[in-house]
């Protein structure tokens, strides 16, 4: 890509490029913006020290002692070959090629071609390639989104269809000529001491609390490093994974007779809503309340509530605080604790609620804690019986890990149960559940050094003299039948595959004890998803062997992303619910339904989500008042922009008359959020239609300054700049007398009217609209500017990032007198902007495809997009009765008619001072100026 900066991080080190030279070969337009680039960058012109300009029509663009740009297209290797003769000398050199995610871009047929060539035209040469695989295959989710973002952005990744596993990537290097090639995922070298080793682990964990594991897990296994050489294995580099010999040989899925007891249907029940790292209890025998998580925004401290048709919400009045990594397990029918969780990874909680019909706060965790696992218990003591909860694990604010058990007992609270009879790791993200009295199961987690286990332990409640313990004994494992991890894994079949989890539910049913999803040391394949442990038998010494039994699941739905789900056994089903994770840059996946197992014999269980209380669809009253108390500073981070459902007109015109940016969730806009990409946008617009464009070489527009400049194009030159990561964006004209009339999308563009709407509740917008405009964003942030007129933004492709101030924050921003933009850049500010934007009240919205912000007049805002493209519509509506300046406003942005009228006014009020004395002049247009802020004072929010 021409914006990597490989080169120039290897430049910056000097023992590393002495006696080198760096060539950069990219497509012609590529390279020549990135030498602009360099050009223009005194930081980066700087490391290259004396720079020669050759001919640019010859393929070089630029060189210097130790770096060159080549402008050549990789398939053109007789080009290729004459470029890199003048630069180097094949038979003197040693060479490295390093690919990152770029010949995954051509097809395989030209990319295999390329690789044969440098295998053939050099001999002391290595490759080192970086690019995506499919390990789990492509149904996979993360594979799923990863592979349609790229699609999206028309640069379809190839390689991955003809090579999806690391074995068939070895081979196609041994095939094209060289010797040795080893591949290994990112996570294998991340896993492997000698790469990593401990003790860098720890320094990282020390830069800030971290707790992405999943998302990390899940990226690192979908990327893959391979050295290929022209010597032979044996002087094989550190690359290579000690523990797995690399054979040649595959393994393909073992044909067996399955079993009508290791089947289990599934029933799918779409509920739309989107909520991961939650817990599940049950409010009574009908009712289940999936609670906090968090949402597509932020954390939440509210429920969603599934039934039987018909159940009715209990009344719950208070929530807990917002919270995720939490557990909820039952205490008795009805009931359940809530125990710890986190607000940020930096702030454990080590509260504690009794959730059922209220919620009342009990007896607080002794160390805070999240990503514990717990279970509802029942144990002796005394030879009485007795129940409660059982703790284990976890991680704490100082960004620890916990190795201890705390027991919870309604009457006497918790109890730290005696471990030194456990002799297992501290540990976070395991999977817990009792199956006997007093005894259960404990499987995998993560380590404090980011090291899935695979360990599997039996733990029992025993009632010593010194008072109650833990004793825990680890568990042998056999598999049914051996089980691949996956079409042409390079890693042996073994159990560590099956058991080394973290993340995953481990639930005592009628269905058998289940472990239910989590990620994997090895790329689970969907067969593994879903296991079932039963007891085999027990050693002399009683020591137990369980016995791991995939199970199929019926279904027709496509695969879920079990990351941060929830699992509940009820009645004679299993309930998994939410879900889903951030896949890298490509988005975020949720499980937007829930999902019923049952045996194939059993009655379907048929749950629905049940509605919410009014209470919790409307906006609360004091919705931002908190944000401006006196008496509370600015926050340091961006408040976050509230989330409403809503289902009339009328809560609608409330939002409006409240005057605070929300964001309404999974409307109703049509097909468009579901077929819009850039190639279906091209086909129904047509390549050859003509668009004014902004743009720019800055990351950041700024219409102050005019650092971009207007350029008519067709949509298939823009579409195609914008996919390669060119700085531009499209803000829709009238296509009739765009010079008099407002942007109007369903008659500018008719082809897509079809396709979008806006739903009933937004009436007031339909029959109030000033302005429908349709934009198309590259990746490139927006100047922060404010509109006279409200306006709802519907997200129809891609997630983008909105910053919002309030109104009372516009002496900030250094906005000119009847100007409505800033050339402050808010997501990257510099230095000199530190100060102003440290005194703004900050909000921040995070847009999805669905997803509609309300943006109130006089709010500024800028929007960046959060994946390399975005695609919205936006409608401006008149909420005032009367005060728009009269004329012409084609954007929506036209002060209204008094301000226009007092600026004229105050010009001719300060003329009127002219004859006086400088000092007298001054003395008076300040008391003049201090009236109009007094004024203005009766206007304030607190006064009404």
């Amino acid at each position: 890509m021409s914006s990597d900066p490989l080169a120039f991080e290897w430049l910056s080190k000097e023992d590393l490029v002495s006696g080198t030279k760096l060539i950069d070969v990219d497509f012609p337009d590529l390279i020549s913006k990135k030498c602009n680039m360099i050009e223009n960058t005194s930081q980066l012109r700087s490391m290259l020290g004396p720079l020669e300009l050759p001919e640019k029509a010859n393929g070089t663009y630029l060189r210097s002692q130790h770096y060159c740009a080549i402008g050549c297209d990789l398939r053109d290797l007789v080009k290729l070959e004459e470029l890199l003769a003048c630069e180097l000398n094949g038979s003197q050199s040693l060479i490295l090629c390093t690919a990152e995610v770029s010949v995954t871009y051509m097809n395989f047929e030209a990319a295999d071609a390329l690789i044969r060539w440098a295998a053939a035209h050099y001999d002391e040469i290595q490759f080192c390639l970086l690019e995506q695989y499919l390990p789990a295959g492509a149904e996979h989710p993360f594979a799923r989104k990863m592979i349609q973002h790229f699609k999206n952005l028309q640069t379809p990744l190839r390689s991955v269809h003809k090579y999806p596993q690391l074995i068939d990537q070895e081979q196609r290097f041994r095939q094209s000529g060289w010797p040795s090639a080893i591949a290994r995922s990112l996570w294998d070298i991340w896993t492997d001491p000698e790469i990593v080793t401990l003790q860098q682990k720890l320094k990282l964990n020390a830069v800030e609390p971290f707790d992405e594991w999943e998302e990390f897990v899940l990226f690192a296994s979908h990327y893959f490093v391979l050295i290929a050489t022209k010597t032979s294995d044996q002087n094989r580099p550190l690359l290579i994974d000690s523990q797995i010999q690399q054979t040649g040989s595959t393994l393909e899925h073992q044909h067996h007779t399955r079993r009508s007891d290791s089947t289990l249907r599934s029933e799918t029940i779409p509920t739309n809503r989107r909520r991961r790292f939650g817990a599940l209890s049950a409010l009574s025998k009908d009712v289940l309340a999936h609670h906090g998580g968090l949402g597509p925004q932020t954390r939440l401290d509210d429920s969603d509530f599934y039934g039987f048709p018909g159940s009715q919400i209990p009344p719950i009045e208070s929530n807990p605080e917002a919270r995720m990594c939490h557990t909820i397990s039952a205490t008795s029918p009805g009931t359940s604790l809530l125990v710890g969780g986190r607000a940020s990874p930096a702030r454990a909680l080590n509260d504690c609620w009794i959730l059922g019909e209220q919620a009342r706060r009990v007896h607080n965790l002794p160390i805070a804690l999240y990503r514990h696992c717990a279970t509802h218990v029942a144990f002796t003591e005394a030879g009485q019986h007795q129940s409660g909860v059982l703790v284990f694990g976890g991680k704490t604010g100082e960004n620890l890990t916990s190795k201890h058990w705390f027991l919870w007992r309604q009457a006497l609270g918790w109890t730290q149960l005696d471990s030194s009879r456990c002799n297992m790791k501290p540990r976070f993200g395991a999977s817990l559940a009792s199956t006997e009295v007093g005894q259960g199961f404990l499987i995998g987690g993560m380590d404090v050094y980011g090291d899935i286990l695979s360990e599997v332990w039996e733990w029992s409640i025993l009632d010593f003299e010194e008072g109650l313990g833990i004793l825990a004994v680890q568990v042998n494992i056999i598999p049914e039948f051996p089980l691949p991890v996956g079409r042409h894994s390079n890693s042996p079949s073994s159990t560590y595959s099956i058991t080394a989890r973290m993340g995953a539910c481990l639930i005592s049913s009628s269905l058998g004890l289940l472990l239910v999803g989590g990620v994997s040391a090895r790329p689970m394949v969907r067969e593994l998803d879903i296991i079932r442990l039963t007891k085999l038998s027990r050693d002399g010494d009683g020591k137990l062997t369980l016995k791991c039994t995939p199970l199929h699941i019926q279904t027709d739905s496509s695969r879920l992303l079990l990351v941060g789900h929830s699992v509940l056994s009820l009645h004679s089903s299993v309930a998994i619910i939410g879900g889903g994770a951030v896949c890298f840059s490509f988005g975020t996946y949720w499980n937007e339904a829930m999902t019923i197992l049952s045996t194939p014999t059993e009655r379907q269980v048929s749950l629905v989500l049940l509605t919410n209380k009014p209470s919790q669809l409307a906006l609360p009253n004091n919705y931002g008042e908190e944000h401006f108390s006196k008496e509370k500073a600015v926050p340091d981070t961006p408040s976050t922009v509230k989330e409403v459902r809503i289902s009339s007109g009328k809560e609608f015109k409330r939002i409006v008359d409240h005057g605070f940016p929300v964001i309404i969730r999974r409307s109703r806009l049509g097909t468009c959020t579901t077929t819009w990409t850039l190639e279906t946008l091209q086909a129904k617009i047509g390549d050859d239609r003509e668009v004014v464009v902004h743009e720019t070489t800055d990351p950041h527009l700024d219409f102050q300054n005019k650092n971009f400049r207007y350029v008519k194009k067709p949509l298939k030159v823009f579409v195609d700049e914008i996919a390669r990561g060119s700085r531009q964006y499209l803000r829709s004209l009238a296509s009739d007398k765009p010079s008099e009339k407002p942007a109007d999308f369903w008659s500018d563009f008719s082809q897509l009217s079809s396709d979008f709407e806006l739903p009933a509740e937004f009436d007031m917008v339909k029959k109030n609209m000033h302005s429908s405009v349709f934009r198309i964003s590259g990746p490139v942030a927006m100047w922060l500017h404010y509109d006279v007129m409200a306006n709802v933004l519907c997200q129809i492709h891609g997630s983008k990032t909105i910053q919002l101030y309030p109104p009372s924050d516009i002496m900030l921003f250094s906005i000119p007198p009847g100007d409505s933009s800033s050339s402050i850049n808010c997501f990257d500010p510099a230095p000199s902007d530190t100060p102003s934007l440290a005194s703004a009240h900050a909000y921040e919205a995070l847009l999805e495809p669905g997803d509609v912000l309300f943006i109130p007049a006089l709010w500024l805002h800028t929007a960046l997009p959060k994946d390399m493209i975005s695609i919205s519509i936006n409608a401006f509506f008149r909420d005032l009765d009367a005060g728009y300046a009269p004329g012409r406003d084609l954007y929506g942005n036209r002060d209204v008619q008094a301000y226009e009228k007092g600026r004229r006014d105050i010009e001719k009020i300060i003329k009127s001072f002219a004859k006086l004395p400088s000092a007298m002049a001054k003395f008076y247009l300040e008391r003049l100026a201090g009236e109009l802020k007094d004024g203005a004072g009766k206007y304030s929010r607190n006064e009404g």
